[in-house]
């Protein structure tokens, strides 16, 4: 008998959606494309309990005929393609003809579009009826995989839920500024986007974010063959520690594009501190038969026949900017205290961080500004762990006591004899030792000593405000047996509701590093040996000065002092962070006989 048979039509249709349909937001997404695509000027979607009860899109688009809604949710039914050419010359969002037909087999859908209505329950498709809506259409999703619970447990909570709705609807309104955008949430208005130009609707965007208050936006342009940039841009005395305002537009499709972030990284680092990262909002036309987006079911990514164009473009549309506006990273006055300096004094003065200099250098520096202080979390973390003994004073010497991890660490080894030479690249210190020069990584060691005294010391902050996180719900039944795993290192969690956690204390010297750890708790569901060391590796490791930090030589001395000290010159992942070159093998690069 044979064992190969073709899938019932529902449990393929099923199986296809689970590549197109993972949550309430990927229904938004492909519902918000086919209004786009039917040309409406004006899209109102309504939301309830994220999307997980019932999902609403309206649109004043073209619409469908009966006819048209008969095949609407069918398999690869569309009306965007009609031959293999079509494919490699896309103008619209929508394509594949997947979408309504993978939404229709795991909720109930009902479509009323120009005077016609017809219901999909879970793939059993009804008649098409008179509709409600003369003009336009509307399309509801509802019980999204109720007779699917497997995939339901995967669903995070409705507010999260809704969160993803908000970053999807922004996501399209942003790349449609000739759309009036209107999104309802559970019968509140919660944005509501006029018609505008690029320029207006991008700042309508980026003014979400409170950090951008007060900036002065940039715009940017660039003109090539079958290629034009325009930017949308902070000045850089407003920039973010993360790249989440950095967006890539390619043909008004937003993209995950490492490639052009960091393009735009690069670009702009000589006019930021290090690790800062702009508000940045970029549209790329290309040639539609230059792109493919036929390679990932949610279309987040693409294939570009002129990539190496569009990245040199970038580059130089964004120096050229900055020369023209001569900016320039804010100067600040050095530190006074070196980083492992004991200071004398029980209550010392606040200490102004220093950011090294550009590379290139763009105009004249301005005065750092009141609003936009800068605050390397390296400095201040890696003080953290050295005062922890200042309150503790020996009865002889006015001076105050070490911290107990440096006293652990400097009665193992002796330091051996050794001269301190000078930093390069704002990254490695070399040190002469005996006949050797030996080049050592300023992060990899600084990571490492931190790593030790953060094992050592264990000392506890707890939050005024706890920190509340959501999981995953295998992470959620294993922190319900094994959280008090995490109070070992200080990190008290209690669990609110199903799936939701916070945080009331940490370790203290991982101040404002509260999303890292959380990151690590989310993901986590090992032992306690293998969870203490990655945790310790993850705080360490984020907490540390950072390559392209430039040092003065007191602290530099000390870091070179302590690594001596360390039973194993290598990072707290395993890596070796030290180089070394003897004097005779110097010599005989260079062609210098002894």
């Amino acid at each position: 008998m044979a064992s190969i048979r073709q899938l019932d039509p529902i449990v393929a249709s099923r199986i296809a959606a689970g590549e197109v349909v993972e949550r309430p937001s990927s229904v938004l997404r492909e519902l918000l494309d086919n209004a786009i695509d039917a040309n409406a000027t004006k899209i109102t979607v309504h939301v309830e309990d994220g999307g997980i009860k019932s999902l609403t899109v309206i649109d004043n688009g073209s619409g469908m005929s009966a006819e048209d809604l008969e095949l609407a949710c069918t398999s690869h039914a569309t009306s965007k393609v009609r031959t293999l050419d079509d494919l490699f010359n896309l103008k619209t969002l929508g394509f594949r003809g997947e979408a309504l037909s993978s939404i229709a087999a795991c909720s109930r859908l009902t479509i009323n579009s120009n005077g016609n209505r017809i219901t999909v329950d879970n793939g059993v498709q009804g008649k098409v009826v008179p509709g409600s809506i003369e003009l336009g259409t509307s399309v509801t999703m509802e019980g999204l995989f109720e007779n699917i619970p497997a995939r339901k447990l995967f669903l995070k909570r409705p507010q999260s839920e809704l969160a993803e709705c908000r970053k999807t609807f922004i996501e399209k309104a942003l790349g449609s500024e000739d759309i009036e955008f209107i999104l309802i949430a559970d019968g509140e208005l919660k944005y509501h986007f006029e018609k505008a130009d690029k320029t207006a609707r991008a700042l309508q965007v980026m003014s979400l974010d409170r950090s951008f208050a007060g900036a002065q936006p940039i715009q940017m342009s660039y003109e090539g063959d079958n290629l034009s940039l325009f930017a949308v841009c902070s000045d850089p005395a407003t920039y973010k520690r993360d790249r989440t305002q950095i967006k890539i537009l390619v043909n008004n499709r937003i993209i995950d594009s490492f490639q052009f972030v960091q393009a735009i990284y690069n670009a702009y680092s000589a006019a930021l501190p290090g690790g800062a990262f702009p508000f940045f909002y970029l549209f790329i036309t290309d040639n539609p038969s230059l792109v493919d987006f036929n390679i990932h079911p949610t279309k987040r990514e693409c294939k570009l026949r002129n990539q190496s164009q569009i990245y040199g473009a970038i580059t130089n549309m964004i120096r050229k900017a900055l020369i023209n506006k001569t900016y320039e990273t804010d100067e600040r006055t050095a530190p006074q205290t070196p980083l492992f300096e004991e200071p004398s004094s029980p209550a010392p003065a606040p200490v102004k961080e220093e950011i090294h200099e550009p590379r290139p250098s763009y105009g004249q520096p301005r005065q750092a500004s009141s609003s936009k202080q800068f605050d390397p979390s390296w400095f201040e973390n890696a003080k953290a762990i050295l005062e922890r003994g200042k309150d503790t004073k020996e009865p002889e010497k006015p001076q105050q006591a070490p911290s107990r991890a440096s006293v652990e660490i400097s009665t193992t080894k002796i330091v051996p004899e050794y001269r301190y030479v000078g930093q390069v690249f704002d990254t490695f210190l070399i040190v002469e030792l005996n006949d050797r020069l030996l080049f050592i990584d300023q992060h990899a060691l600084h990571e490492r000593i931190l790593f030790d005294e953060i094992k050592a010391l264990k000392d506890v902050q707890r939050l005024i405000v706890p920190y509340e996180f959501e999981v995953e719900r295998s992470v959620d039944e294993y922190l319900q047996e094994n959280s008090v795993l995490y109070s070992d290192f200080g990190i008290e969690l209690t669990r609110k509701e199903p799936l939701l956690w916070e945080m009331a204390s940490m370790p203290a010297a991982c101040r404002k590093n509260e999303d890292k750890i959380v990151s690590f708790i989310q993901t986590q569901t090992g032992d306690i040996e293998t969870m203490q060391k990655d945790l310790f590796a993850i705080i360490a490791c984020h907490s540390a000065i950072k390559a392209g930090d430039r040092l003065d030589p007191v602290t530099a001395n000390e870091l070179v002092k302590k690594c001596f000290q360390l039973d194993r010159m290598v990072c707290p992942h395993g890596r070796d962070f030290t180089y070394s070159i003897s004097k005779e093998d110097l010599y005989k690069q260079v062609g210098r006989l002894i």
